[in-house]
């Protein structure tokens, strides 16, 4: 058995692959409270989102985190556009026979998290959007970077490293995600995130979830050229009370998405996070933000 085949048998005894009347989708269930709907980034799966949003969980929430479709074992044609993928989410919630859910979208979860929203407002009994892609997007990165993200002998190796020492990826995570950092703000963020167990774990599974590249590509592939050719999101057909957090020092998605989406959805707040950068649950002035998604999703 490869090493990509040993560690998706260890994904798929997290999770199992739900059957629903717009295709099947792999889905994992942490926690036990107010179910919160987490949909994670790219490239990412399942394990990304129960990484993500493990501040809910301790806080007293149920995730539930599926696959976005082409990731891992959730199939492509279960959603490449951005409302059948809101649709599949409200499937979901039919097959697990949850009447309403709070939405926790990160990153490339972004625009089929405000479909989701804006589809069926009987649904969603709030919206966090945590550094969400929500204009037309391309990810500021190089070829030569963009090809190793690809390379399936890099993601091997990231993964390793984080494995055996994510103590070495906590530097690379705050300088290769955030801009307008002096020297000592970047020394205090990643000494916080090391400081912590937990707050290192929660690295090392970031970085664990974008491996085996095969079984994540189609989906990244998918964002990508959704989010380019991104037409305006509904944000005015949003009425659950919408919580918007962004890095003040984001380097990958600017905070124009965040404030352009907080003057457009009625009952909405907008917290931009003081030196936080992209991985925003792991910036060191989150917990106002956490707080804050807790008291909504405990309505």
């Amino acid at each position: 058995m490869s090493w990509s085949e040993r560690l998706m048998a260890s994904l798929d005894a997290r999770a199992t692959v739900v059957t629903t009347t717009q295709g099947d989708v792999q889905l994992a269930r942490e926690g036990r409270g107010p179910p919160v709907l987490v949909l994670h980034g790219g490239p990412g799966g399942f394990d990304q989102g129960l990484a993500y949003g493990r501040h809910l969980r301790d806080g007293g929430c149920e995730l539930l985190a599926p696959s976005r479709p082409g990731y891992l074992r959730t199939p492509l044609r279960s959603g490449r556009n951005l409302s059948d993928q809101a649709d599949l989410y409200a499937a979901i919630l039919d097959t697990l026979e949850i009447e309403r859910v709070a939405i926790l979208a990160v990153s490339s979860g972004g625009p089929s998290a405000v479909h989701f929203a804006a589809r069926h407002p009987d649904r969603a009994a709030a919206l966090f959007l945590d550094a969400a892609i929500l204009l037309p997007f391309q990810a500021p990165i190089g070829a030569v970077r963009r090809a190793t993200l690809q390379s399936g002998f890099i993601v091997w190796l990231s993964y390793q490293i984080a494995e055996r020492a994510p103590q070495l990826m906590v530097s690379f995570t705050v300088g290769g995600t955030s801009a307008g950092l002096d020297k000592e703000q970047k020394r205090a963020a990643t000494q916080w995130i090391k400081s912590d167990p937990a707050r290192l774990q929660g690295i090392r599974e970031q970085f664990a979830s974008i491996a085996p590249r095969q079984y994540r590509r189609d989906g990244w592939a998918n964002d990508q050229a959704n989010e380019a050719s991104l037409a305006p999101l509904p944000f005015g057909n949003i009425a659950a009370p919408t919580l918007i957090a962004h890095g003040a020092n984001d380097s990958i998605i600017p905070a124009e998405h965040a404030t352009n989406a907080a003057d457009k959805i009625a009952n909405s707040e907008l917290m931009l996070v003081a030196e936080g950068h992209h991985l925003l649950s792991a910036s060191r002035n989150y917990g106002p933000v956490s707080q804050r998604q807790l008291e909504l999703a405990r309505g």
